[in-house]
């Protein structure tokens, strides 16, 4: 018999190799409940943070993910793909010589980066164009023109030296953003600004409506029971300011308990 008296977050480190969807699946098995969701997609090859809904907690969903998000990611020049990331064919290449890029040109392109940032939607996403996913025209091969968007760089640090290997380079980012932040394409533009074709060789969210990766826990340690599946409350997540205005605001606390926007 499903429980329906489960209601909350749980914060999952999702693994390498898994959809976000796969993760609700497993979920509502350990949970032993259907009204399970999540606050934002991670691809299959990435992974860390994603928090998982329960209960009356999926009508909170478009209030958690208006949250910062951050990432540790890879940054490759030398070749980019239609995708963005490692995962996708080959579009353009060029040899990058070694020493032709410095630490200090690294630095100082991704400074253009701060603040609000003027970014093109990747063809390999899941926003919709004339009623269609943008992915969809990828995979039937139809030319459609993508939106653009401005997001916002909250921080962006270098983490890394400027790694040099067969007519490539690399060098890792750590980046907080604002929601519809794509990284990947974070990544192209980073490459462009530095001369180089380039795409995302690795991403990993550190950070996702409020939860941190410390506070994540491993979807195979909620599986065998090594951690207990107990939700957070829903009001824990809310900020000083939210809940002190839903507990005195009669007319906004019924909005929010029925999902009204």
């Amino acid at each position: 018999m499903a429980n329906n008296n489960i209601h909350g977050v749980i914060p999952v480190d999702k693994p390498a190799g898994m959809t976000s969807h796969d993760v609700i699946y497993k979920m509502r098995r350990v949970l032993g409940t259907k009204k399970v969701g999540h606050t934002g997609t991670l691809d299959p090859s990435v992974t860390g943070v994603l928090p998982i809904v329960i209960g009356d907690a999926t009508k909170l969903t478009e209030i958690l993910q208006q949250r910062d998000k951050r990432y540790i990611a890879t940054v490759t020049l030398g070749r980019t793909t239609d995708t963005e990331d490692a995962t996708g064919k080959t579009m353009e290449t060029a040899e990058v010589i070694e020493g032709s890029i410095t630490k200090k040109d690294v630095l100082s392109a991704i400074e253009k980066f701060k603040g609000d940032y003027y970014q093109m939607v990747p063809l390999y996403s899941s926003v919709r164009v004339n009623g269609r996913k943008l992915y969809w025209y990828a995979h039937e091969g139809i030319e459609v023109e993508r939106p653009s968007r401005t997001v916002q760089i909250k921080n962006l640090k270098l983490t890394s030296d400027v790694r040099y290997e067969d007519g490539t380079i690399s060098f890792d980012i750590d980046v907080t953003c604002s929601k519809g932040t794509y990284i990947r394409t974070l990544a192209v533009d980073i490459g462009a600004a530095l001369g180089y074709p380039a795409h995302m060789s690795y991403l990993r969210r550190t950070g996702s409506c409020g939860f941190s990766i410390d506070e994540a826990i491993r979807l195979d340690d909620l599986r065998d029971g090594t951690v207990k599946a107990e939700p957070i409350p829903i009001i824990d997540m809310l900020d000083d300011i939210l809940r002190h205005d839903i507990q005195n605001n009669e007319d906004l606390l019924f909005q929010i308990t029925h999902g009204q926007k």
